[in-house]
């Protein structure tokens, strides 16, 4: 590593992600000041995730300056490790008329202004680990009850998220998404939806779609995918498309047998 990042210039900027939650914070009994008293371990850990990004990131050419002071991805990553002691230290307060309820409200409005600016959603409740990489990251989703191992990767259009839509509040009991391993990479356009666990130490490429559980050590890979086409009126097949009575299925990369997915 070329340079670094004083661990004074993140404290400063995690003063400017509490300054527009000051007031919530205050009916909390919080100051900026000492709810950044109750984050000691915070900038620690960011710089363990910037060095991580500037480690890993060819693009980041080896300089935690660059990466810090240009990647939002980022700089939703540190928003995240702010929004998630403030709604740790809620949960933690509940037995306190309205602390609780501030501080999480404190900690999802940082999230959701994250969001506005860096194209990364994160749940504050969400656990992640240390030495977390998010490359790119640009609509990377990553729900309430994930749960996301050490040195762990991800790209852009990543989504870890429930399974289905839970209307009623009957429904919302159980666990609704993904716990990550240690040391997982996840491809751009990848979902995975569910109470589902990726073991450590897997690769998961690009456009893979996952509801169950997968082991330690694996790697997924989409091979290839069934792409259907409905019949148009006056339109003839293309020479390259087989006909089917429900409409036109386009052929593998050989061009002999349909494509299929794994």
């Amino acid at each position: 590593m070329k340079d670094a990042v004083p661990i004074r210039q993140i404290q400063a900027d995690m003063r400017k992600i509490l300054q527009p939650v000051s007031r919530r914070l205050a009916r909390a009994g919080l100051t900026p000041a000492k709810a950044l008293d109750l984050m000691l371990g915070v900038p620690l850990t960011v710089l363990e995730d910037l060095y991580a990004l500037a480690t890993r990131d060819p693009a980041a050419r080896s300089s935690a300056v660059y990466a810090y002071e240009s990647y939002l991805s980022f700089r939703a990553l540190v928003a995240h490790r702010v929004a998630h002691e403030l709604h740790r230290l809620g949960a933690a307060t509940l037995d306190r008329q309205g602390v609780g309820h501030g501080l999480a409200t404190a900690a999802r409005c940082i999230a959701e202004a994250a969001k506005v600016e860096t194209g990364v959603e994160i749940h504050p409740a969400a656990v992640i680990g240390s030495r977390m990489v998010i490359d790119h990251g640009y609509g990377t989703v990553i729900g309430e009850q994930v749960r996301i191992g050490a040195d762990c990767y991800l790209l852009q259009n990543v989504v870890l998220g429930a399974r289905a839509i839970r209307s009623t509040p009957d429904h919302w009991t159980g666990r609704r998404h993904p716990h990550i391993g240690n040391r997982v990479e996840i491809a751009g356009n990848v979902a995975v939806f569910g109470p589902v666990t990726i073991g450590d130490d897997c690769r998961i490429e690009a456009g893979a779609r996952i509801a169950e559980d997968v082991p330690a050590g694996s790697r997924i890979r989409v091979v290839s995918i069934v792409q259907v086409t409905t019949r148009r009126t006056g339109v003839q097949p293309k020479s390259d498309v087989g006909a089917h009575d429900t409409g036109h299925v386009m052929l593998g990369a050989n061009g002999d047998t349909p494509g299929h997915a794994v």
